[in-house]
């Protein structure tokens, strides 16, 4: 299973051509969307959306994700901090995020900014026959 099918719900990466209305959207919209760039190559990302219900709009969910020959570096770590003080500063009351269990240094990282384990989903994603289960995490303000 390649790094993009096991750590991120998608099974491939998906082309600039396909983030970018997503990216520009979160700018129009002024959500939290930063990148970390390392000689013009962006090499890290941190997003993070209201919910799509208006009864919900109050809570964010982060996405992330940092280019693996850069991680352990504390990239992530500002990313997120950047990140999530744009969503408080925006009016969010609660972020939440989903994570591979099998990925323990992306729930360590979590776990440092202050996110807290919320429940578990198992078997929650199937690929090439391999489950994975998923760790419900969220922070409130």
């Amino acid at each position: 299973m390649s790094f993009v099918a096991r750590f991120l719900l998608t099974n491939e990466t998906p082309t600039l051509e396909k983030l970018q209305p997503f990216v520009e959207n979160n700018i129009k919209q002024n959500h939290a969307q930063y990148v970390a760039k390392h000689k013009g190559i962006i090499i890290g990302w941190a997003d993070i959306c209201p919910h799509d219900h208006p009864t919900m709009a109050h809570v964010g969910i982060l996405g992330m994700g940092i280019i693996e020959g850069y991680r352990g570096q504390s990239i992530g770590k500002r990313l997120i901090e950047t990140t999530i003080n744009h969503a408080w500063q925006h009016g969010l009351e609660r972020i939440e995020l989903e994570v591979f269990a099998d990925n323990p240094a992306a729930i360590a990282l979590y776990e440092q900014v202050g996110f807290q384990r919320e429940g578990l989903k198992p078997k929650a994603r199937k690929v090439d026959g391999v489950y994975q289960d998923i760790v419900d995490m969220g922070m409130l303000r």
